[in-house]
């Protein structure tokens, strides 16, 4: 029987305690019954995942298990770049962009047979780099910058943990009726930009079903860059229906598309986030770097 440690965020999840508890044996139990036996190892404070995933990937593990949301992942993400140590991933948060874009069932039978099975898919990963203190955070998924990162930065998280993706709604929502666009640089293969809102994109989804990066994809070492030029918030709430409708698109209008594996952004005051976590303020430089992470998929 093979063996794999599954890092599991004790707060995520829907249901109380009791609930949670039992899906995580039941989980334990499913996975036992297809000839892998989990080792819990849960989260107590923020850092906790990378932690336990570098400890991994230390002590030989070839494949870590995490359970929770985007921002669980990440964490574990900084544990395990580098090592050659396959992830495989339980959704259990927010927004679940990560699960969503690998098609993982929701339905613990299934996904226990994915994740018994092995498949894998090989995803480039992402790197922010802080200039001002040189701090680095790998990403997945996306690193946002302007609007969204404020938002990130706002939400409450006894609101994350009650109203799940509508907390967001209801921070972006507050966060618009008093956000004033503020113009930030893009330095991109040479040439410089202009904009009050970026996208990064590794992944086509954005917080959920939202689309605004379409042709990225976690296969690819490069990013898909939106831009938003619009100076006016009004301007932004016109963009909103297509972002819910059916996404972005080249042609509309204040957006711009570009492909690129590096960046340079800088700005005073403008925040950024990766994979829904906060790092901090501009200036930063972002790349695709040279790891490759091997994912389970379905």
């Amino acid at each position: 029987m093979k063996k794999a440690p599954l890092i599991v965020n004790p707060t995520a999840g829907q249901g109380g305690p009791v609930h949670r508890r039992d899906a995580l044996e039941r989980f334990c139990r499913l996975m036992k019954d297809r000839g892998v036996e989990v080792e819990i190892r849960a989260t107590t404070t923020p850092g906790d995942a990378s932690r336990l995933a570098a400890e991994a990937a230390r002590e030989g593990f070839p494949e870590v298990i995490v359970s929770g949301g985007d921002g669980t992942i990440n964490e574990a993400l900084q544990g395990l770049v580098g090592t050659g140590v396959r992830l495989a991933v339980w959704p259990r948060g927010t927004a679940n962009v990560l699960g969503r874009e690998l098609r993982l069932p929701r339905k613990l039978e299934a996904l226990a047979d994915v994740i018994a099975a092995g498949k894998v898919q090989r995803t480039y990963v992402g790197r922010a780099t802080l200039e001002r203190s040189g701090t680095q955070r790998y990403f997945l998924l996306m690193a946002g910058i302007g609007l969204d990162a404020a938002i990130v930065d706002r939400v409450q998280p006894e609101l994350k943990k009650r109203f799940g993706k509508a907390a967001f709604w209801y921070s972006g929502l507050q966060s618009l009726a008093r956000w004033q666009p503020r113009s930030f640089k893009l330095e991109i293969d040479g040439k410089h930009y202009s904009a009050t809102f970026a996208a990064l994109g590794k992944t086509p989804r954005y917080g959920g079903n939202l689309v605004i990066t379409p042709r990225a994809r976690l296969d690819r070492p490069e990013f898909e860059i939106c831009l938003i030029h619009a100076t006016q918030r009004r301007s932004y709430l016109k963009l909103l229906p297509h972002v819910m409708l059916g996404g972005l698109r080249e042609g509309t209008k204040d957006v711009s598309f570009l492909s690129a594996t590096n960046a340079r952004v800088s700005g005073e005051g403008v925040l950024a986030q990766v994979d829904g976590e906060l790092v901090g303020a501009l200036p930063i430089s972002f790349n695709v770097t040279e790891h490759v992470l091997d994912i389970v998929t379905r």
